[in-house]
């Protein structure tokens, strides 16, 4: 007797490496975010040059616009199982903003761990969710944005949490984290 499976089945089964492979990404991703843009939040300024120091290969300028949108800065590739291409560390001028964005990434899987980490901030800053949008962009079909902000009451800055996820296959970047601080006159605009 030979055992047969049905298409469906057989079709699921096909699928499992590859959706392995997207969650793996997304908990790579969280890893390089929280070894580079949460532990550092408080001096991007040193991440940069401890960065440059180490002499780790950075993209060239006109490689790393694109991932600067259309700031000045930094952009390094981040070598994932031994190879690059897949992620890209991003620190634009102002020494403000901390990036990575992940060609391939569940979105899924990246939605539900940045969410349980902007949602939980460390005593005594308040959480609270500023933006919650989607767009369609050329490049990556539908896109969700949201982000969170972290503040102690009556703070004079801020930390701003945001995840762009794109679920189309084939969109150029499929999840961009972020961590920006924000000063007080920035909070007005």
């Amino acid at each position: 007797m030979t055992l047969k499976l049905p298409s469906a089945l057989l079709a699921m089964l096909v699928l499992i490496p590859t959706t392995g492979h997207a969650e793996e990404r997304a908990l790579f991703l969280q890893k390089v975010y929280m070894s580079f843009c949460l532990k550092h939040f408080d001096d991007y300024g040193a991440l940069r040059a401890g960065l440059i120091e180490q002499g780790l290969p950075k993209l060239a300028p006109q490689q790393a616009a694109p991932f600067l949108q259309g700031r000045e800065g930094d952009a390094w590739p981040v070598p994932y199982q031994g190879q690059f291409g897949q992620f890209v560390l991003t620190l634009p001028a102002g020494d403000n903003l901390c990036a990575v964005m992940a060609r391939r990434a569940d979105p899924d899987s990246t939605g539900r761990w940045f969410a349980t980490l902007a949602e939980t901030a460390p005593e005594p800053l308040e959480v609270q969710q500023v933006l919650d949008e989607s767009t369609h962009t050329p490049l990556n079909g539908e896109a969700r944005t949201r982000a969170w902000r972290w503040a102690a009451p009556a703070a004079l800055q801020q930390l701003q949490l945001t995840l762009t996820t794109a679920s189309e296959p084939e969109a150029a970047i499929q999840a961009m984290v972020s961590l920006a601080v924000i000063r007080a006159e920035q909070q007005e605009r």
